[in-house]
């Protein structure tokens, strides 16, 4: 039997598509199809690389090469939500160290890890551009300031 070829959904495509018809140069939207794929399927799934590369008019090792060179792109260890946790010299200095301690003890996992029914993954990224807030988290794609551990645990709740 024939593995058949592989089609990104028609919700996910049109939003690809989207991102693609904005810039003057389709390769330009690169990054924000990556991150639609990620927010999609959780992960980056290594067989939407040729799609995608196809749809952006890219060889496809340019697009692979773009995944790899990126942290805040996952190619496994797929999870419904990815909190991205600025680990910058401003967001360092203001507590990110107190941020991480809260997250491994709430989630019982540490950097890089996913929960193992797979909701939640801690990324270390260098910058969320929120230094005026530090020290930040990411949801997803909703920001937060760390306050308190109690504070997190709120935040967390509402992702359960």
């Amino acid at each position: 039997m024939f593995k058949t070829e592989f089609e990104f959904p028609e919700e996910l495509k049109k939003k690809l598509e989207e991102h693609i018809n904005y810039f003057p140069k389709k390769q330009q939207a690169i990054l924000l199809c990556l991150h639609e794929i990620q927010n999609y399927y959780g992960y980056i799934p290594p067989e939407s690389l040729k799609p995608l590369a196809d749809m952006l008019e890219l060889p496809l090792n340019h697009v692979e090469g773009v995944v790899a060179f990126y942290d805040m792109f996952d190619r496994e260890d797929k999870a419904k939500y990815r909190i991205r946790v600025c680990v910058s010299i401003v967001c360092h200095l203001m507590g990110k160290n107190k941020l991480l301690q809260a997250l491994e003890k709430i989630l019982g996992i540490k950097p890089g890890e996913t929960t193992p029914d797979g909701k939640f993954k801690i990324v270390p990224v260098q910058c969320l551009g929120a230094c005026s807030e530090a020290p930040v988290f990411m949801i997803n794609e909703d920001e937060y300031k760390f306050e308190s551990e109690v504070q997190l645990n709120e935040v967390l709740s509402r992702y359960t």
